[in-house]
C-alpha cells in the first residue's frame, strides 16, 4: 500500500501545474490519467483553482500521515534503524541480524519496520542457535581440524546472511517489480504520444540487470575470500587470547601481534576488493540510468512545446524515471548482494549439513545403568588413515578399576574415546551389556560415561556450577561430597566466596592442579556408571595423589573406573592393567602378574620409571 501511495504522489504535482498554474480545465490534459489517479481527478470537476489546491493539500496530508515525506535529500522519509558499523563483515552482520527497514515512513512505515524487525530477530535467533547446537554436537575428532575462530565466525557473522537472502528473494523483487511494472504500464498508457519514453522505460530493466550479471561470479569469489580472511583473523585472536600465558612467558607477544596485524590487513584487503566491485556496480548502473534520462530529455521537451504533453507531465515523467532507475538499481544490487550473502549462507549450510554424533548412532535407549563393557577387536584409524588403535580387546565391570598404561602416543586416550563413544571403531565393536554401542542414542550413550580429560576444562562460572556440570540435578551436599572425594574441598572453601566464587575465564583463579581436582569432582558427582580418568594425578603432588587414590577406591564399588596413568601409585590400585604399545594391547593382568614376567613390556616400563625416580 505504501508503494501505491508513492506511485500516486507525482500526479498531484501535475494537477497543480496544469490546472492551477496553467489554468487548464480539469479533464483537458493532452495525456490521459491512469486509473489509479483518474478517480481523484474526477472529484476535482467543477472546483476552482483555490479549491483544487486545498484538495491536493488534503491528499498530501493523508499521504504524510501514512508514509511520511517522500522525495530526495531531507524530504525523503523512511523507517529504518541500525547499529554503528564499520566496513567489515563482522560489524555489518550484526546490523543484518537486527535489520529492519521500510521504503516509506509514517504509520505504514512504522508497522512494516516493527513487523520486519520481529521476523528478522526470530530467524537469526533460530539460525544462531541451530548452528551453535550443531557445532556442540560435532564428533570430537572434528575439532582437531576445525578452527574455533572459524566456528565462532560462522555462528555469529555468517548466519545473518540467510535472513538477508530470504528478504532479498521474497520481499525486494516483489516490491521493485511492482514499481517497475506500474511505471512501464503508466508510461505506455499515459505517454504513448512520445514513443521514446515507452521504449526507454522498457529497455532500462534489461540494460541495468545485464550490467549486474557481468560481475556476479567475481563478486561471489571476492566475498567468500573476504569471509575466509575474516574467520582467519578471528581464529588468530581466539588462539592468542586462549594461550596468552604461553605467549607472554615465551616473549612472543610481539610476534603474535605481528601475526594478527598480517591477518587483519589481509582481511581488510579482501573486504576492500569486494567493496570495489560494489562501487563499480553503482558507477555502471548510474551511467546507464543517466544516459537513458538524457536520451529522452529532449524528446519530452519537444513534446511539451508541441502540445503533445503538458508542463505537468514533465514532472511526472521525471519522478517516474527516478523511481524506475532506483528500483532497477535495487534489483541489480539485490543480485549483487546475493553473491556476498550466498557465500555466508554456504558456510552456514556447511555446518548445518555436517555430520554429528547423532547421525552415526542408533535410536536405542538404555533401560538401566550399564554394568559390563567389552571392547571386542576394535581398530581405529584417523581420517588420514593413520592407525591409532589396532585389534584391541578388553572388558570391565562395575566395581573394577582398569588401568591403561603405555608410552606417550601408544593409543591409550584413543582407546578410552572408543569406550566412551567419542569415536567409533573402523573394525570391531564396543558392547554395553552385550549391546553394540552404535545402536544406542547419543544421549543414552553419554549418560553411561563420565570422562575427565587430561587437560581440565573450567568455565567462567562459580565452583558449584562447574562441578554441577557433571550432574545438573546434584544437590549441594552431593557437590560438596564430590569436591571432598576429589581433594578439592579445602581450596574451594578458601576462595573468597567459597563454592559461589566465580573462577574466571578458563579457571584463571586456579592452579593447574586445582583445575584438575575440580574436573575430577565434576566426574565424581555424575551418576554415570563408567568413569574414565585421563591422567588424573598428573598435576598433583604425592600427598594429594595418595589421598585421591584412596578416595577413588570408594568410587570403584559403584562404578567401573578406567584410569589412564603413568604413575605407579595410581596404577597399583588397579584390578587389571592393559599395557599398550603402538596402538596394540600387548599385555593384560594385575600389577603383580605383569611384574612377574622379567621380559614383559610393563616390567620394563616400571623399571625405567623406578630407575628414573631413583
Amino acid at each position: 500500500m505504501g508503494l501505491s501511495i508513492v506511485l500516486f504522489l507525482p500526479w498531484p504535482i501535475k494537477i497543480l501545474i496544469d490546472h492551477v498554474v496553467e489554468g487548464l480545465p480539469v479533464g483537458s490534459s493532452p495525456t490521459p490519467y491512469p486509473v489509479y489517479v483518474a478517480w481523484f481527478v474526477d472529484l476535482l470537476h467543477g472546483l476552482s483553482p483555490f479549491e483544487i489546491v486545498w484538495a491536493v493539500v488534503g491528499v498530501c496530508v493523508v499521504g504524510i500521515v501514512l508514509i511520511g515525506g517522500f522525495g530526495g535529500g531531507v524530504a525523503r522519509d523512511d523507517a529504518s534503524g541500525g547499529l554503528a558499523e564499520g566496513l567489515d563483515t563482522a560489524t555489518q552482520s550484526e546490523n543484518q541480524a537486527n535489520e529492519s527497514s521500510s521504503r516509506v515512513g509514517g504509520l505504514l512505515g512504522l508497522y512494516e519496520f516493527r513487523y520486519q524487525l520481529r521476523i528478522t530477530h526470530r530467524i537469526n535467533h533460530a539460525l544462531r542457535t541451530l548452528v551453535f547446537g550443531r557445532v556442540m554436537r560435532w564428533p570430537m575428532v572434528r575439532f582437531a581440524d576445525a578452527s574455533v575462530g572459524d566456528a565462532v565466525y560462522r555462528t555469529m557473522y555468517d548466519t545473518p546472511a540467510i535472513s538477508r537472502v530470504c528478504y532479498d528473494i521474497l520481499v525486494l523483487p516483489i516490491a521493485n517489480l511492482f514499481v517497475v511494472g506500474t511505471v512501464i504500464w503508466t508510461t505506455a498508457h499515459s505517454f504513448s504520444a512520445v514513443p521514446s519514453v515507452v521504449v526507454v522505460a522498457c529497455l532500462a530493466a534489461p540494460m541495468v540487470l545485464f550490467s549486474t550479471l557481468l560481475m556476479t561470479g567475481m563478486t561471489r569469489r571476492r566475498s567468500l575470500a573476504s569471509r575466509l580472511a575474516g574467520a582467519t583473523t578471528t581464529g588468530t585472536v581466539e588462539e592468542g587470547i586462549s594461550n596468552v600465558v604461553a605467549v607472554q612467558s615465551l616473549g612472543a607477544a610481539g610476534r603474535q601481534r605481528d601475526d594478527f596485524a598480517l591477518d587483519s590487513d589481509q582481511s581488510f584487503r579482501r573486504f576492500r576488493g569486494y567493496i570495489l566491485m560494489f562501487i563499480l556496480l553503482l558507477g555502471i548502473q548510474a551511467t546507464v540510468g543517466l544516459g537513458l534520462v538524457c536520451y529522452v530529455f529532449f524528446d519530452i521537451s519537444a513534446a511539451v512545446v508541441d502540445g503533445r504533453m503538458s508542463a505537468g507531465d514533465f514532472s511526472v515523467v521525471y519522478a517516474y524515471f527516478v523511481q524506475l532507475v532506483n528500483n532497477l538499481m535495487g534489483l541489480g544490487a539485490m543480485w549483487f548482494n546475493l553473491q556476498n550473502n550466498v557465500a555466508g549462507m554456504r558456510r552456514v549450510y556447511e555446518v548445518a549439513d555436517s555430520a554429528v554424533d547423532a547421525d552415526r548412532q542408533g535410536e536405542r535407549g538404555v533401560e538401566r545403568p550399564v554394568a559390563h563393557v567389552r571392547v571386542d577387536g576394535a581398530t581405529y584409524r584417523y581420517p588420514d588413515g593413520t592407525p591409532a588403535v589396532t585389534d584391541a580387546s578388553l572388558e570391565g565391570r562395575v566395581g573394577e578399576v582398569l588401568a591403561l598404561v603405555g608410552a606417550t602416543g601408544a593409543g591409550k586416550s584413543t582407546l578410552a574415546y572408543l569406550v566412551a563413544g567419542f569415536v567409533q571403531p573402523s573394525v570391531g565393536t564396543i558392547l554395553y551389556d552385550g549391546v553394540d554401542a552404535r545402536s544406542l542414542r547419543v544421549d543414552a550413550l553419554r549418560g553411561q560415561v563420565a570422562f575427565v580429560f587430561q587437560e581440565p576444562f573450567v568455565f567462567d562460572d562459580t565452583a558449584t556450577a562447574n562441578i554441577r556440570l557433571g550432574n545438573p540435578q546434584a544437590t549441594d551436599d552431593e557437590v560438596v561430597a564430590a569436591a571432598r572425594t576429589a581433594g578439592a574441598l579445602d581450596f574451594i572453601e578458601a576462595l573468597p566466596d567459597g563454592f559461589g566464587t566465580r573462577l574466571g575465564r578458563a579457571g584463571a583463579r586456579l592452579s593447574v592442579g586445582q583445575k584438575q581436582r575440580l574436573a575430577i569432582a565434576r566426574g565424581v558427582v555424575s551418576t554415570a556408571p563408567i568413569l574414565v580418568l585421563d591422567e588424573p594425578t598428573a598435576a598433583l603432588d604425592p600427598e594429594t595423589e595418595n589421598a585421591l587414590v584412596e578416595a577413588l577406591k570408594a568410587e570403584r564399588y559403584r562404578r567401573l573406573l578406567i584410569v589412564i596413568a603413568h604413575r605407579l601409585s595410581t596404577i597399583r590400585a588397579s584390578d587389571r592393567i592393559s599395557f599398550l604399545d603402538e596402538g596394540r594391547i600387548v599385555e593384560t593382568g594385575s600389577h603383580d602378574e605383569l611384574m612377574a614376567n622379567p621380559d614383559g613390556a610393563y616390567r620394563r616400563f616400571v623399571d625405567l620409571q623406578v630407575g628414573a625416580a631413583a
